[in-house]
């Protein structure tokens, strides 16, 4: 009977040597034909990699995320075949996972778990074939479809404009198949791919407008016109950006709108800016520099119960934003009495005073970030080591 408290051991084990396989994963994907010329962006790669080592030892563990598992492979697959990449090439890089998983598994059983390795090696072998043909299968369905839809060479190349940096010549290029000029300006939109829909096209006013999806967030692009993109479509929850210079800077926009869109909380209330989720951007640098001393800033802003953070960061964010009492009051639809009193009461906990550009900057970062899913870190412990 196989001893599965020896068995979890073993793959805790290889969970804790997982930065080690993403290093080598990544040095020898790199000498692959199709990801040695920086077409693919890292944190791309890096990320997808961490995401299956996890997957494949979570099925290794109890068997359980099937349903995760396959939609990750599926999103995997689906996006590597708009990407260009050959079937070849894709199976080489998912090979290089499973070679990476075994070696870990048989490091990680030495000296002393090598007969919970062998005893369990059928049930690698089975959660090693699922993902190969989940995976591969999602690859093979996304490269039909597309052959089935006579994907055009602007469709092709606008996959390749949002998967990386291009070339002046590759511009040139991808501008003249999809009628664009190099060195026009830009506007983009990028919201969740869940809550897009291709009949929304029609809504998004006048002029001609792309459209991209990368698995995880659609953006939409066209040259900037008169007015702001946003003012004329209001009713579009996502990031915005407005002013984007040549076709050479769509890909940095499009990671910088993805990482607004992955903080920024969404409201339904239509489109937010850069400026509006600067703060959160930065603070998650800023939070990762402070992680154990929050309290050195914000002083017992922890010890207030989950309702009271809420109010403070929600009376917080709108009297920043405004810098009034009466239009915080009217946006929360309290009295402004109310936006006295907690503002009053936020700045005897944590000895900050909004009206000093230094410490409404600190709030921001620090108390505003929390209410996008950021835990305050309380316990003295780094949260970039305990979490996960």
């Amino acid at each position: 009977m196989v001893d599965r408290t020896r068995w979890q051991e073993l793959l805790g084990r290889v969970r804790r040597d997982v930065p080690r396989m993403l290093d080598e994963f990544l040095a020898e994907l790199a000498e692959h034909d199709g990801y040695a010329d920086a077409q693919f962006p890292r944190d791309d790669l890096e990320r997808t990699a961490v995401q299956a080592f996890e997957l494949l030892l979570t099925r290794l563990e109890n068997d359980d995320g099937n349903e995760a598992a396959l939609a990750f492979a599926t999103q995997l697959g689906q996006r590597r075949a708009r990407q260009g990449l050959r079937i070849d090439q894709f199976t080489d890089a998912v090979r290089i996972n499973f070679r990476l998983l075994w070696r870990a598994l048989h490091r990680a059983a030495q000296p002393d778990l090598v007969e919970e390795l062998m005893a369990n090696g059928e049930q690698v072998l089975t959660v090693v074939e699922r993902y190969a043909t989940d995976v591969q299968k999602a690859f093979s369905d996304e490269t039909q479809r597309m052959a089935d839809l006579h994907r055009t060479a602007q469709e092709r190349s606008l996959a390749r404009l949002f998967s990386g940096p291009a070339a002046d010549a590759d511009a040139r290029q991808i501008a003249e198949t999809l009628s664009l000029t190099v060195n026009d300006t830009y506007e983009m939109f990028a919201l969740p791919s869940e809550s897009w829909r291709a009949e929304q096209a029609t809504q998004l006013g006048e002029g001609r407008m792309l459209a991209y999806d990368d698995g995880e967030v659609t953006f939409l692009i066209r040259a900037r016109g008169p007015v702001d993109w946003r003012v004329s479509v209001p009713h579009i929850d996502g990031a915005y950006l407005a002013r984007i210079p040549g076709i050479g800077h769509l890909h940095a926009a499009s990671v910088l709108a993805k990482r607004l869109v992955g903080v920024y909380p969404s409201s339904g209330t239509g489109a937010f800016t850069l400026k509006d989720g600067f703060h959160l951007l930065a603070g998650e640098t800023v939070r990762s520099q402070v992680a154990g001393f929050e309290h050195e800033l914000i002083g017992r802003f922890h010890e207030s119960d989950s309702d009271e953070r809420a109010r403070f960061q929600a009376t917080l964010r709108e009297f920043v934003r405004t810098g009034s009492v009466q239009e915080t009051a009217d946006r929360l639809f309290v009295h402004r009495n109310t936006v006295f009193k907690r503002i009053r009461a936020f700045e005897s906990i944590t000895d900050l005073d909004l009206m000093v550009p230094r410490d409404a900057a600190i709030a921001l970062f620090l108390v505003q970030g929390a209410g996008s899913g950021v835990e305050i870190n309380t316990d003295g412990t780094n949260p970039a080591t305990s979490r996960h």
